[in-house]
């Protein structure tokens, strides 16, 4: 079970999917994100991709976010994420995208405000690691201006070159886990 730790629904537990590949980010990490968000959330559109459970999705709904797409392409996360959402009755402010990350932008979704890339740490390992980060750096490019974008990986695995991508892209470690975080440019 997993806990909100803000907002509406502050207390209330989530279920997590039984997936192997769900690995939901810890509360501490959780919640020290928002915490760096602070106003940000408020009223944003949030894309939640690789959801797994939709912790983060609904802890943004919590916080007081609009609306949030969550992408998850397991069929257990996804029914379990759409439950997670009814039980908290914001079903209708959620949009389960039950499709392959890869193919989500061809969908042209609202512009988010905040963008959770959660996938799965054995993704960052192999062949498919390049274009993992390149479709978090083309969704991070899709962000309204002052959006802020998070990828969760294992401790501390991006290179200077793979966070040169995005100049300024912050990390913060807890424990096994690094956040990583990038701010699109203000309006001028």
């Amino acid at each position: 079970m997993l806990r909100i730790t803000a907002g509406e629904h502050r207390g209330r537990k989530l279920k997590v999917p039984e997936v192997k590949a769900t690995r939901p980010l810890v509360e501490r990490a959780r919640q020290a994100f928002f915490d760096h968000l602070g106003d940000t959330v408020e009223n944003a559109v949030v894309w939640d991709v690789y959801a797994g459970s939709g912790i983060l999705g609904l802890e943004a709904l919590s916080r007081g976010a609009q609306r949030v797409f969550a992408v998850e392409i397991h069929p257990r996360a996804a029914k379990q994420l759409r439950e997670n959402a009814e039980m908290l009755g914001c079903s209708e402010r959620v949009q389960v995208r039950r499709m392959d990350v890869g193919r989500f932008l061809d969908t042209e979704p609202e512009t988010p405000q905040i963008l959770f890339f959660d996938p799965p740490y054995k993704d960052f390992d192999g062949p498919q690691r390049e274009a993992v980060w390149e479709l978090f750096c083309r969704m991070a490019g899709c962000l309204s201006p002052g959006g802020c974008a998070v990828v969760h990986t294992s401790r501390g695995i991006l290179s200077a070159r793979e966070m040169d991508c995005l100049p300024g892209l912050e990390r913060r470690d807890y424990g096994t886990t690094s956040l990583y975080w990038w701010h699109a440019p203000p309006p001028i």
